[in-house]
């Protein structure tokens, strides 16, 4: 259990830590993006109306150009006020985006309009105040120069927008090939923490499966050679007893007794065959199984067939012993409840791999029942169990009416 909450607690500290940083960095986008977004709406604005004011600053000075009225002069004075006064923000706004830096060809540009506006609001101050059209043509000169210098300042503020808006995307490319690489690490890191639990589960798995083993032996030994011996030993003395006996009335007895402990032993034999099944120790695993088929053939109810590429085949111990199990608890199935008259058994090794493909033509069952609760699929369980345990797959064909194919595969 502990293991289980250790490698979920793993796998979940790799989705948080990659569910948090994604979040910030979709958050992080989402509030530089509306920055930009005001940013720039906000040069964009000033510069639409700075270029308002110059229209109708132009407007104004041929009016005053073409009809002489001096009252134009004093609008165009005051389209520049209003010049001055946005150009000003324009300022605040882009050196504040420059940390003050006034090395900037931008904030250069921003510097060269602002002191020829100035110099056009003093100039115009004083053809005012004086009424002189001396001003005239340096008002003149001096408004094709800040128109020049404007649309220069104008393009850099574009081109700023577009360094900005081109920045951000790679920002953005950087933040999402970031992402997408944090994402191959979680998974490679969750892939390993599975493999590192299966691992650890299938090594468990295989102690218990070798404890269990060696505890068999040990077991099946000591019933051999205690009890096997002890009933070995009575109905040694009973036949001897037997002898020495007269009356048909102790006769009668005794041969209960024989009997009882004959059938005493033909159990023990069979617990211990069970517990170490001596014919595989004897035989191996290709050949204790076309035992059982030969055995089944003579029956004669159900035919049943193995074949096998390789009939010297040796496995590990415990491994041999649980295919063997898992084989023998199949043919007990069929036997038992599928009404088949025919059943085969392939067995492959390719390589590192075991393969065993299991055939009856029974009734077949609806495989989806091994999930439930019934009883009757309990010996079907008990071998998934074994495969599992010995890290193995499986694959099982069947239904109503089908017969069943089940098809196994095992590392070695």
């Amino acid at each position: 259990m502990s293991l289980k909450i250790i490698f979920r607690g793993k796998v979940l500290l790799a989705i948080i830590v990659f569910t948090s940083i994604t979040c910030t960095g979709i958050i992080y986008t989402s509030i530089k993006s509306l920055q930009l977004d005001r940013e720039h709406l906000s040069l964009l604005d000033l510069s639409k109306n700075i270029d308002l004011e110059i229209s109708q600053s132009r407007i104004f000075l041929d009016d005053y150009f073409l009809f002489n009225d001096t009252l134009k002069k004093a609008s165009v004075l005051n389209c520049f006020t209003n010049t001055n006064s946005y150009i000003i923000s324009l300022d605040s706004l882009i050196s504040e985006k420059y940390n003050g830096n006034r090395e900037s060809e931008l904030l250069k540009s921003l510097e060269s309009v602002t002191n020829q506006v100035e110099e056009l609001q003093i100039e115009l101050s004083e053809s005012l105040q004086n009424h002189a059209a001396i001003f005239d043509a340096t008002i003149l000169g001096n408004y094709h120069s800040f128109k020049i210098a404007y649309q220069d300042l104008n393009k850099r503020i574009d081109n700023h927008i577009l360094y900005e808006n081109t920045s951000f995307k790679k920002r953005v490319f950087t933040l999402v090939l970031l992402t997408f690489f944090l994402l191959l690490v979680c998974i490679y890191l969750i892939h390993r923490i599975i493999n590192s639990y299966n691992a650890i589960e299938k090594q468990q798995a295989l102690r218990s499966l070798e404890v269990e083993f060696k505890e068999r032996k040990r077991i099946a030994a000591d019933l051999h050679d205690g009890l096997g011996s002890i009933l070995s030993s009575i109905a040694l003395f009973i036949k001897l007893i037997e002898k020495d006996c007269t009356s048909n009335k102790e006769n009668k007895s005794l041969v209960q007794v024989k009997e009882l402990s004959g059938i005493a032993l033909e159990n023990l034999e069979a617990t211990i065959n069970n517990l170490n099944p001596s014919i595989l120790n004897k035989y191996g695993l290709i050949k204790s199984l076309e035992i059982i088929c030969d055995k089944i053939n003579d029956i004669g109810k159900v035919t049943c067939t193995i074949n096998a590429t390789n009939s010297d085949m040796k496995l590990e111990p415990n491994m041999e012993l649980n295919v063997y199990r898992i084989c023998n608890e199949l043919i007990n199935n069929t036997l038992k409840h599928s009404g088949a008259s025919k059943l085969f058994i392939n067995i492959q090794q390719i390589k590192k791999v075991v393969s065993i493909l299991y055939r009856d033509n029974g009734k077949g069952f609806d495989p989806n029942i091994i999930n439930t609760s019934d009883e009757e699929k309990m010996g079907l369980r008990n071998i998934i169990n074994r495969i599992e345990s010995l890290g193995g797959k499986f694959e099982i064909n069947s239904g109503e009416g089908k017969g069943v194919e089940i098809m196994l595969n095992f590392k070695i």
